[in-house]
This record gives structure tokens, sequence and C-alpha cells, in this order.
């Protein structure tokens, strides 16, 4: 068995544990050469680590989409209120530039994000000038409702960003268990080559081929 693929390993690892511990003659051989009871066990763990994360992976890049997908539609719909805020907010001041400087609303900011820290701060001083936005159709409320739910959204994407390192670190332990089991069956197959060279059939039934031997030219004879 060709192990190149992270199934094929798992595969073969499954075949090596379960073969050595149903058959204690076979775990005495594999003794003489190095693999003890203890190298059996140490597979048996390593297995059970690369599959119990290899599900938690799954959970969390499911939860990574849901969370995605939130910060999308969340800011879809924070961000059209606050482009509604503000075309409020500069119809009211369509005379006074000034004022729309000071509400930091008089050139909208650039960037994906830009506009999340501009919301902030249009919100954190529009409140001076209520009176006049009211007339307008604005409500205190309805700003502060969403000044909320932008300092909500920005929270998300800060959550997102350390779930992301998390993520990453994970996934290099992940990476450094999977490199182990695989050094371990690397080790396992090479003494079993040893132990079990004048039984090739058992040898295959782990998955290793056992190479046939060169094929006897023909003589003039023949």
């Amino acid at each position: 068995m060709r192990i190149d693929t992270f199934d094929k390993l798992i595969e073969a690892v499954k075949l090596a544990i379960r073969g050595l511990s149903s058959d204690k003659d076979l775990q005495k051989k594999m003794s003489v050469y190095g693999f003890t009871p203890q190298s059996l066990q140490q597979g048996i763990k390593l297995l059970n680590v690369v599959e119990l994360t290899g599900d938690t992976r799954e959970q969390k890049s499911r939860e990574a989409r849901h969370l995605t997908h939130q910060i999308t539609q969340e800011r879809q719909t924070t961000q059209a209120v606050f482009r509604n805020h503000v075309a409020i907010a500069r119809a009211a001041f369509r005379e006074e530039p000034l004022v729309q400087q000071d509400l930091k609303i008089d050139k909208m900011a650039t960037g994906n994000w830009g506009w999340a820290k501009q919301a902030l701060d249009f919100y954190k001083l529009a409140p001076i000038q209520m009176a006049r936005l009211q007339q307008f159709g604005a409500t205190p409320e309805a700003f502060q409702q969403n000044q909320a739910a932008v300092q909500a959204l920005l929270d998300l994407r800060a959550e997102r960003q350390q779930r992301k390192g998390k993520t990453q670190d994970f996934t290099q332990e992940r990476n450094r268990k999977i490199k182990e089991l695989r050094d371990w069956y690397g080790e396992f197959r090479r003494l079993a080559r040893i132990a079990l060279k004048e039984n090739p059939q058992l040898l295959e039934t782990f998955g290793i081929v056992v190479p046939s031997g060169p094929r006897k030219r023909k003589t003039a004879t023949e």
C-alpha cells in the first residue's frame, strides 16, 4: 500500500494496530527488534489524537464559516443603516460643510472596514446636533441602536481574527501529530519487514507489499 494520502496513512496504521493487538506472538517477534508493547500503545495514542483533532478541525471550520456568514449579513445591514443616517445628516447640514467635517461625514471612508470607525465617530458626535437631525427624520434611538450594532460587528470581527490565530496554532499542532504518526508507521513498517521476512503473506495483510525476486533468465538451452 502506498502511503501517499492522509486517508491511506490512517488505514495503514489501523491495519498495523489491529494486527499487532490481536497477535501476541507477533508482538514478541516485533519486540525482539525494538518495537515493544509501549511502541504499540504510542501508535494507538497518536491515532486517537489525530482522529480526534480531525473531528475538532471540521467543527472549527463549520463555526468559522457560520461566523463569516453572520459578519457578512450584519455588516451589509449595519452599513446600509449608517449610510442612510449620513444621508440625513448631509441633508440637514447641506449648507454647512464645517458641521459635516465636525461630524466626520464630509467624505466617506475607504477600505473594507474604514466605514466602521467612521460610523463610531459619527454616532459619538451626532447627539450634539440631534435637534437639527430630528427635523430631517433622525431619532436618538435609531442612532444609538446602530452605534451598538457597529460596535457589536467590530467585536465579532475581532473574535474571528482571534479564532483564526487559534486555528492556525491548532493546525500546526495537528500536523506535528500527523508527522509523528507517519514516523511511527514508518518504523513499524521497517521493523515488520525484518521480523516477518520469512512470512511475506503476513506482511501483505498489513498492506506491506513484498517485492518479488528477480526473474531467472532463460538460458540458450531452455
